[in-house]
């Protein structure tokens, strides 16, 4: 699940490091295999800060509903919970500070924005959707907070929010989301981007796409996106239980983001991080589908709730 958080922030490394505006910036002067190792150890730290939460979070309700997970079972701990959240905090946080001051105060606000969410805004539907989609755009700009081109973000706000919602309903979730609370979000969204790209056109001409991008470039993320509607509903229509569609709505939504940050490289002009990019996320698809065929065979299906 942390697989599509690796590639966003990977994403901002390698078009910070193509763009000469930003030769100041840490992510850009340090040399290119610092910069990745700590883009990937502060998303996997980031995601599993969040994971560890919703587990330690939900532990009460777990025991009357979910008796058979991990805190609520008694296979772990609450302390041991707690040291994990503070431990992938901890290392979210390694990882961050050699992008510098701004790089640090983004990760903290992200982290707290995960805290608020498991705490608070996924009780309220309207809120915690959008919570979701805000997350994953800031967690985004952490490599480079000067970040200009903000469409990958806004593409990020957008799918995660959408994934977050088809979710909810699927799995009819409760609180069940309104119509006012469907209009809220709705709403907020269109805010959200529309701050986004104001943001970007305030700070740089050439916000929208960067000069290095081909005619065709604009194309290919619409591909992409186009590309992710008929599987997830394919994922939905063959599921055998609404918790188990959820679950795969999930899945394929954060997998799918390798295929965004693929898709941006090529719309940049950026063709070899692209090929790049789409080898990692067929390792990522081809590792998710051994995974399932293994476990399938064992007869004992995974158990942790990420």
């Amino acid at each position: 699940m942390a697989f599509g958080a690796i590639a966003d922030l990977l994403l901002i490394v390698i078009l910070s490091r193509s763009d000469s505006r930003y030769h100041y910036m840490p992510v850009a002067s340090m040399p290119l295999a610092q910069a990745l190792v700590c883009a990937v150890v502060t998303a996997v730290g980031l995601f599993s800060f969040a994971a560890a939460l919703n587990d330690l979070l939900d532990a009460r309700h777990d025991r009357i509903f979910s008796p058979s997970r991990p805190i609520a079972s008694g296979r772990i701990g609450s302390l041991q919970a707690f040291s994990v959240a503070l431990a992938s905090l901890l290392l979210a946080l390694v990882g961050v500070i050699s992008f510098g001051p701004g790089a640090l105060l983004v990760a903290l606000l992200v982290a707290g924005g995960s805290l608020f969410y498991n705490a608070t805004a996924k009780h309220i539907p309207a809120l915690g959707l959008l919570a979701v989609g805000v997350i994953h755009a800031g967690s985004m700009v952490i490599p480079n907070d000067q970040f200009t081109f903000t469409l990958p973000a806004c593409l990020a706000l957008t799918h995660a929010t959408a994934i977050a919602t088809i979710a909810h309903l699927v799995q009819s979730k409760r609180p069940a989301l309104s119509t006012r609370a469907a209009w809220t979000v709705g709403i907020g969204w269109v805010g959200c981007v529309a701050t986004m790209i104001a943001f970007g056109v305030s700070r740089s001409s050439d916000s929208y796409w960067p000069e290095t991008t081909p005619s065709w470039g604009p194309v290919v993320p619409l591909v992409a996106m186009a590309a992710c509607i008929p599987v997830i509903a394919r994922k939905i229509k063959r599921a055998s239980t609404p918790l188990i569609a959820a679950e795969k709505v999930a899945r394929y939504g954060a997998l799918w983001q390798a295929l965004y940050a693929t898709s941006w490289l090529f719309a940049c002009g950026e063709p070899g991080w692209g090929l790049a990019f789409l080898v990692f996320a067929g390792v990522g698809f081809g590792t998710m589908t051994l995974l399932k065929e293994l476990v399938g065979s064992s007869g004992h299906p995974i158990a942790y709730r990420g």
